[in-house]
Parts: structure tokens; C-alpha cells; sequence
């Protein structure tokens, strides 16, 4: 499928939109209460700034959020009423503009995917709210604006944690019908699959940094942080701040992160982890954490202004000094979907 001409997308969409309540149209008050910001950690020296960008056409939540030559990329998730949405959204940070580009071949929710130069690989999914997952995938040419199929999961799940190193993308946990805790390895140059041994602990008495999906993922000096995220349902979420070391096949501890939710979204930028944004029984998270692998600590941040979640792929783009945040449920599961966009900022 090609895409419309590169454009402004005009658009009569709400800033929020409910997924099955038409009706909806704006954050609901009902979310005051709901609103957590807090955290227990110290304040930090720079606890950097929110700023906001120009909105997306089309509210979404549940999407994939991916950085691909220095553009944004929205795909697929909740929009216009439907749990299996095929939009394909692009933000041109320089022109400070959005358009639509080639439809997701596999409508769905909880898509993982990253960048690898100027292709996207996703991974997953679901076909209905949050179950009935795929093992479908597919890559996406940025050149030609075209879609392909790439070898399927051996195990269909969605809810994926994605993340590249070393020219190679790690998939993490995840949920088929519950939450698991796979590891495997996709080399986009075979077109094949590496199982590993799963996230498990060093000793008996830590025997799981998984079961778990809806977390958040970061590279910091060639290992992996895994942080955060629930098993089964977010009634049962953690705190747990886990770490992959690709050299000896292991995962060490680390200090957990201060405030346990899931479908945070976590970045590693100027020297920190930055983690922010979930949802909890009856909550929905600004809260903003970083953490410091120096020093292994954690220091609060300002919180989001609208707090959010439900962004998967890599879950936030950094475009120079700014992590953009596009989209995302308001609210404690998926019932409303959001268009607002803003970025966080240490400067």
C-alpha cells in the first residue's frame, strides 16, 4: 500500500477519544482521582521540563512508538473506535508536521518494533483488546514506504519489550495468554530466530526477573535494563530493574525503580534512564524516575503533565535532546485514547 501525499493530515479527531464510548471526546474528570505524580525519591539537581508538540492526527493508544532517520513512528494499536487499528502515523520533527504512510499489514495492539538505519521490524500483537495474540512480523522500508513479511514467532505473543544491540533485537517477555518470560534473538540478516534460556534469575531464591510484559527497556554500556512492567494483569505490577549482560548469558539486580507500575515508557538519555508514564488498579502514572547506573540510584523528575500510558515499540523516540511522548491512554486501561503529544527535556 503507498501512502497519500506528504502532507498535514486535516483531521476532526478529539484530542481524546473513547474506544467504545463515542460520546468521549476529553479526558474524563472521573481521572482526577485516578492521577498519581508522586514519587519517593529524591528530587533531582535538573529535573528537566515538558514541552508540548504538535498533536496527532488520530488519538491512539497501544501503539508501537519508534524512531527511524530522525522521524517518528506510530503503528497500529486502539484508534477511531477499534482495538485493531492499521494507521501508520510519521512526525517530522523538523517541518513539526505528521503524516500518514503505508498501513500496518496486520491490524492490531501492543505491536513491538525498533530501528535498525532505515527499516522498522515489529513483532507480535494482539488481534483483539489485549489477547489473542499473532506471531506475525514484518519490516518496513522508510525508502519505498512498503511493508514485508520477515520470519514468524515460533511463540505468538504481544505486549513484546524490543530493543537492538549489537545490530541484533532482543524481545523480552511478553503475554500470550499469560505474562512469560522469553528471550529470544531476531538477526535481521539470517531472517532467523535465537531462543535463550528465558529471564531468569542467578540464584533459586531469585528465580524470575520475568514473567513479565508491558515493561520498559534500555541499552546502557552493551547490557539491557529491564524495568518494570506486571505479571498477568497490571493488579500485579513490579518494580524490579533486571539487567542483561549478552557476555556471560545472565541477568543481575539492580536498584528497582521507586514507583512499581507497568506501561511505563523508559529511554536512556544524557547519562540516565529516565522512566515514566503507567497505569495501576485505579491509577494512571505521571510519575517520572531516572536512574543512574553510575551510581545505581534513582532521583524523581518533573512529572508528566498528562500522564499516560500504553506506548510499545521502543515505547519513546529521542530525537536530539528531547524524548517525544505521542499519544497514549489517559486513563487506567484502554477505554480513551489520546492525541496530546509533548516531550521531555533535560535542558
Amino acid at each position: 500500500m503507498t501512502s497519500p501525499a506528504a502532507a498535514d493530515i486535516a483531521t476532526s479527531d478529539p484530542l481524546f477519544a473513547g474506544l467504545f464510548d463515542r460520546t468521549i471526546t476529553s479526558i474524563p474528570d472521573s481521572v482526577k482521582k485516578q492521577r498519581y505524580m508522586t514519587s519517593v525519591a529524591p528530587m533531582s539537581a535538573n529535573p528537566g521540563r515538558w514541552v508540548e508538540q504538535p498533536r496527532l492526527p488520530i488519538p491512539v493508544g497501544e501503539h508501537a512508538v519508534i524512531e527511524c532517520m530522525g522521524k517518528i513512528h506510530l503503528i497500529a494499536g486502539y484508534a477511531r473506535h477499534r482495538v485493531d487499528g492499521g494507521f501508520h502515523q510519521v512526525y517530522d520533527p523538523k517541518a513539526k508536521s505528521w503524516s500518514q504512510k503505508a498501513a500496518f499489514p496486520l491490524p492490531c495492539n501492543h505491536v513491538a518494533g525498533v530501528a535498525i538505519g532505515p527499516k522498522i521490524y515489529t513483532f507480535g500483537g494482539f488481534v483483539e483488546q489485549n489477547r489473542c495474540p499473532h506471531s506475525k512480523c514484518f519490516t518496513y522500508d522508510t525508502a519505498s514506504d512498503a511493508w514485508q513479511p520477515i520470519a514468524g514467532l515460533a511463540r505468538p505473543r504481544g505486549a513484546i519489550s524490543a530493543i537492538v544491540l549489537e545490530g541484533k533485537i532482543h524481545l523480552l517477555g511478553g503475554r500470550d495468554v499469560r505474562s512469560v518470560e522469553w528471550h529470544e534473538i531476531y538477526d535481521p540478516a539470517s531472517d532467523k530466530y535465537t531462543i535463550l534460556g528465558g529471564m531468569r534469575g542467578s540464584t533459586g531464591t531469585q528465580p524470575f526477573v520475568g514473567q513479565r510484559d508491558h515493561m520498559g527497556v534500555a541499552v546502557v554500556d552493551g547490557k539491557i535494563h529491564a524495568i518494570a512492567g506486571r505479571m498477568d494483569s497490571y493488579d500485579f505490577n513490579t518494580s524490579l530493574n533486571a539487567v542483561y549482560d549478552p557476555k556471560t548469558d545472565a541477568w543481575a539486580f539492580r536498584a528497582p525503580l521507586p514507583t512499581a507500575r507497568s506501561g511505563v515508557s523508559a529511554v536512556y538519555i544524557d547519562g540516565k534512564i529516565v522512566v515514566f508514564g503507567g497505569e495501576a488498579t485505579g491509577r494512571v502514572f505521571g510519575t517520572n524516575e531516572a536512574y543512574d547506573p553510575k551510581t545505581d540510584t534513582w532521583e524523581a523528575l518533573t512529572p508528566m503533565p498528562i500522564p499516560r500510558h500504553g506506548l510499545h515499540g521502543a515505547t519513546a523516540a529521542v530525537i536530539g535532546n528531547m524524548v517525544h511522548v505521542p499519544g497514549g491512554g489517559p486513563l487506567p486501561g484502554g477505554s480513551v485514547q489520546g492525541a496530546y503529544h509533548d516531550a521531555f527535556t533535560f535542558s
